[in-house]
Formats: C-alpha cells, structure tokens, sequence
C-alpha cells in the first residue's frame, strides 16, 4: 500500500485547526409540544429512569451476592432481550438506551474514583421522578431544520430559536424543568474572534459587592437568593402543611420549585450579561483562583452559594476563550492584604478601607486587591510569553 506523507507545513495548519475547535452548548425552549409528542417524551423519560435504575441494581445485586462486577458491555448486550421482554423499550431509540447506560457507568466510576482519592464516596442513588429529568441522543436519531427538531421514535417539535446553531451538532439532549420541555445541543465549532481593545482588568470578587473592577468599578451583589427569603418561606410552609402523597402537596411542591427556578434564571441571566460585557471590553481579565468549595463550607456559606462564583467564572472562561481573549487565574493568596507598593498589612473582614502605613495610599480594600490581581495576572502574563507558551 502506498504511503502519503504530509508536508509539515500542512500537517501544522491541521494541527492548528484542530487544536482551535471548541465545544460549546446551546439550550433553547420547546415550545408547547402536542399532547401525543408530550405523552412520547414523558413515557421516554419514565423508561429511561427505569432502565438506569435497573441498571444500578443489577450492578449492586452482582457485586453483593457473587462478588462480580458488571460493566456497561454486559449490559448493552442485554438490551436486545430487555426489547423482547419488555416491548416497550422498542419504542425508544437504541442510543438513547446506550446512554442511559453509560450514565450509570459514569456514575460507578466517579464512585470508585472518589475511593481512591479518599474522598467521601457517595454510593450512586436511585434515581426517583424528581432525580432523573433528562434523556440524549447521543450522535443520531435527531435533526434540525430551523427551528424544527425531529427526534427518532418521538415525533417533530418546535423550540424557540434565539440564535442561530453554528457548528457540527455532536449530541441533543432533551431536559424537563418543572413543566417546561428544553433541548440542548453540544456543538464543535471554531472560535468567534472579538476586536481587540488593547484593556486590561482585574476583578476582586466579593459578597458586599458581586464584583469589584481594577478600575475602580463596583457592581452590585442583588443577592436572589437572600430577597425571595420571605417569598420562600411561605411556600416552604405551605408544603410542609400539606399531606403528604396528595396533590395539594404535589401542587405546593411545584410552586417551590418554580421559585428557586426563577431564583436561578434571575442569577444566570445577570452573570451572562456581565461576564459577556467583560469579554467585549477587555483583552486580558485576571480573576483569582479561588477554592469556592472551601468558602462554601464556612460561617458564610448561604452568602458564597448565592454569588455563584464558580458560575461566573466558568462563563469568563469559556467566553474568552470564544473571543480569542485571555483569562488568567493568580493565587488569592495576600491579595487583600497588600499594597501597590509592596507593603503587606493584615486587616480584618470589618476593615473596608485601605490605608498604607508606608506609602499613604488610600482607596476602598476591593479596589486595591482589584489592582494587585490585574498586577499579578500581567506579571503572569509577561512570564507565560517569556517561556513562549
């Protein structure tokens, strides 16, 4: 057989291209499904529940009583003859079963990865109706044509289309929240470039404030969380009176959850807003590498979970990497505690003003620990060029 060699000049524009394709997702609405499409994707999700936590079982009763261990090849075998004893898995696509499957899989090896690392472990749960609201096709089975999605074994939907789908769709995943039905699409795409500024920023983030800029910018922490406790609190007790297993309770149940959903959206829908600013704006964003876990656990952690940090640096991360923007993460370490000029002084939370002994500057604690993160991030910045990364 022949052998073609690729000059290396091809072979580095090939490699450049690859290495520059990005994963991203986008999640539209379906809009109001007929009741026959409706019926298809609640027994689908039913089933699915019910193969994974069969799955589970099987997995756990193996081990228990033989001492063997099952894994996803001898359970994908079964499913021809889980398709004759039970006929109506026939009505659900074959790679949406495969990923159930594979979705317990994952869930073993998280397990037993936790294990090895000494974590707490977490043995995988059964999953109950409220625990399970998704199911994906993971390659085939689906296609778009505008704004109308035909999913195999189910039927033609519409979903609100905010924005076009550019890029190679690689898996669809439909996901019930509450009483709404959403798709979610995993596409490989290149990158989106945005015009360059030239700016630079560093961002302190904190509870008194979301965010503070190294520009001296302070955005507010609106704290969804912490202002719907009221509103919360009246639902929580109203649940709490109803009986349980009647439709009352199921009823005030389901208006709980749309207010955390509405809780959620509000946060998310602020957090996307801002960080798409930031990228536009700025070039180089310097953020602190922050161990959110571990500020979660301690006397503010109801505080720290309403921020959402993690959240909004995930977006930053992805986003910039979209532009063509950087994003570098500094150790926190001090970065409250020092001055432009060098000077470290330890202050208390109480504190909110920066006075430096030494050089007498003056400014708000968070600006100062704003600038002294953007520092760092250039200091970095200018070192990762330097080893030519």
């Amino acid at each position: 057989m022949q052998r073609f060699i690729i000059p290396n000049q091809i072979a580095k524009v090939i490699a450049k291209m690859t290495k520059s394709i990005i994963t991203k997702s986008f999640k539209f609405r379906i809009s109001k499904p007929s009741n026959i499409v409706l019926t298809r994707l609640e027994q689908t999700l039913y089933l699915c529940r019910q193969l994974y936590n069969a799955s589970l079982q099987e997995r756990r009763d193996a081990y228990q009583i033989n001492r063997v261990s099952i894994n996803y090849q001898a359970q994908q075998n079964q499913l021809p003859e889980i398709k004759v004893t039970n006929p109506e898995y026939k009505d659900i696509h074959s790679q949406v079963l495969q990923n159930v499957l594979k979705r317990c899989e994952r869930a073993f090896g998280g397990f037993f990865r936790r294990i090895k690392a000494k974590q707490t472990a977490g043995f995988p749960r059964f999953k109950g109706a409220n625990r399970y609201d998704s199911f994906c096709y993971p390659q085939t089975g689906f296609s778009l044509t505008g704004d109308k999605l035909q999913l195999s074994k189910i039927g033609k939907l519409k979903i609100k289309l905010s924005r076009s789908v550019i890029g190679k769709i690689k898996t669809c995943t439909i996901k019930k929240e509450i009483n709404n039905w959403f798709v979610i699409f995993t596409i490989e795409t290149l990158p989106e470039p945005l015009p360059k500024t030239g700016k630079q920023i560093g961002i302190d983030v904190g509870i008194e404030n979301f965010a503070t800029l190294s520009d001296g910018t302070q955005i507010d922490n609106w704290k969804y969380y912490e202002s719907s406790q009221k509103q919360l609190r009246r639902a929580q007790r109203s649940v709490a009176r109803k009986r349980r297993g009647s439709t009352n309770r199921r009823k005030a149940v389901l208006k709980l959850r749309k207010i955390h959903q509405q809780i959620k959206n509000r946060r998310s829908d602020f957090q996307h807003k801002l960080s798409t600013h930031l990228v536009k704006e700025f070039d180089l964003i310097a953020i602190e590498k922050l161990s959110v876990l571990g500020l979660s656990r301690g006397i503010l952690s109801k505080q720290v979970h309403d921020v959402s940090w993690s959240s909004f640096f995930n977006m930053l991360r992805y986003k910039a990497e979209n532009a063509d923007k950087r994003l570098i993460e500094v150790n926190p370490a001090y970065t409250s505690q020092t001055c432009l000029c060098g000077n470290r002084e330890k202050k208390s939370l109480s504190q909110r003003q920066h006075n430096c002994l030494k050089c007498g500057y003056k400014n708000h604690r968070d600006i100062v620990s704003a600038q002294i993160i953007l520092s760092l991030g250039l200091s970095d910045s200018e070192l990762t060029k330097a080893v030519g990364l």
